[in-house]
């Protein structure tokens, strides 16, 4: 696994607040013998949205590790604390709203079955002792 220190990470200014947000990929999918697509960690200012929708073609888990974000879909708004892990499915329209103060978390995204289902399958090279 490739692991980016917080020195390493990529830094933006966020458009609606000018605070700044970190982003660090920890691996990608070319690093995995899995579907997953990415593994990264967020550090995000207060008043950052993070958006899901069904055009990106994956599921995605979120891993609250420090704040409140609120999770906003169509069932309605739910405060995330710190431990927490939600799903996001296929399908799904969601914003991660830091409205109520920074929030620093995992994201871990993988391909949606429908299209998992549809790729050869994955079988590990093993090297010839």
């Amino acid at each position: 696994m490739i692991i980016s220190t917080t020195a390493e990470a990529v830094r933006v200014p966020w458009p609606t607040t000018g605070a700044e947000a970190a982003w660090s990929c920890l691996v990608r999918r070319g690093m995995l013998h899995s579907e997953c697509e990415a593994v990264e960690h967020w550090t995000l200012p207060a008043g950052a949205v993070l958006a899901a929708t069904p055009e990106h073609g994956v599921e995605e888990a979120l891993l609250v590790l420090e704040g409140e974000p609120v999770l906003v879909t169509d069932s309605g708004e739910h405060v995330l604390r710190a431990g927490r892990l939600v799903l996001v499915p296929h399908g799904c329209r969601a914003r991660l709203l830091t409205d109520r103060g920074p929030a620093r978390l995992i994201t871990v995204r993988a391909l949606a079955a429908s299209v998992s289902d549809r790729l050869p399958p994955r079988v590990p090279e093993l090297a010839a002792s």
